[in-house]
């Protein structure tokens, strides 16, 4: 048997002595499947690192991992412990929120230009499925693997404005419908698709500018916002740290106790409702 390549029964057949398997491109064994093997598998560098490690985890890590928890609980406290494990939950959250924020302005910054490299496709006299595998090709991620995906999918005999109206709900903003909606209108024009393009083209850039415009003009007003909600938990600190029967009563007292969370609970809310008032003017 060649080298590489791996025989494969169809239909449960047992192998017996005396088979021969021929590689892909000659002719076929009835019966049989060829298939070629490599013999060397492709590790990514996670997969490497993963088949690296040992699962299940040796007796001798678990316990190196309790006993150094024991010793960083025993070490800081547990209550320090839980408030920092909180606090970087929340720090983590709020990462993964700006991340998904800032992917998501980035995105809309691409469709108008995404829009304007269709229509100069469409000017070539390329099709509407060949425009949008070459805009796709052509611009940079998180919209051009999303074009390619479109053109991917009618390329397999979806109708263009079933595949268009997909993207759109999936996505669900207004710069993505205007798009979709363009692109929509392309299929049905038949004169100049490429027109209709640019105008939504136009229209969302001028959205983008008067967006920007309001996210500057509502900076002062976050600013003011983020003093008014750090300045209570700032003076309390300050407070506390400067007269010991201040902090005796904050955080050695039930009434204390009491009062930390009402106040930092009321904090919360009002930046809460100050960010939300802050996003609706900028947005």
């Amino acid at each position: 048997m060649p080298r590489n390549v791996t025989a494969v029964p169809l239909g449960g057949r047992a192998v017996t002595g005396g088979v021969r398997a021929i590689p892909v491109g000659g002719w076929a064994v009835p019966g049989w499947r060829v298939r070629p093997v490599d013999p060397t598998p492709v590790l990514t560098p996670g997969r490497e690192a993963a088949a690296e490690l040992p699962w299940p985890p040796r007796p001798r890590d678990v316990g190196i991992a309790v006993a150094i928890l024991v010793i960083v609980v025993g070490v800081i406290g547990p209550a320090t412990l839980v408030g920092g494990g909180a606090a970087a939950a929340g720090c983590l959250v709020w990462w993964w929120r700006r991340r998904g924020a800032a992917e998501a302005a980035r995105r809309q910054a691409q469709l108008p230009d995404g829009l304007e490299r269709l229509a100069g496709a469409l000017r070539t006299g390329s099709s509407l499925h060949q425009a949008l595998a070459e805009t796709g090709r052509t611009m940079e991620p998180p919209l051009g693997p999303e074009l390619t995906g479109l053109a991917v999918a009618a390329g397999r005999g979806r109708p263009i404005a079933e595949v268009v109206d997909d993207w759109s709900a999936a996505r669900a903003d207004v710069g993505t419908r205007l798009v979709a909606s363009a692109i929509v209108l392309a299929t049905v024009l038949g004169t100049a698709p490429a027109r209709a393009l640019d105008g939504v083209a136009t229209t969302l850039r001028e959205r983008l500018e008067l967006a920007a415009e309001r996210r500057a003009l509502a900076t002062q007003a976050r600013a003011s916002a983020v003093v008014l909600a750090i300045a209570p938990v700032a003076f309390g600190t300050l407070l506390a740290g400067s007269d010991p029967a201040i902090g005796h009563f904050l955080f050695a007292t039930p009434a204390g106790w009491l009062c930390l969370s009402v106040g930092l609970a009321l904090d919360a809310a009002g930046s809460y409702w100050m960010s939300r008032l802050t996003k609706a003017a900028g947005t």
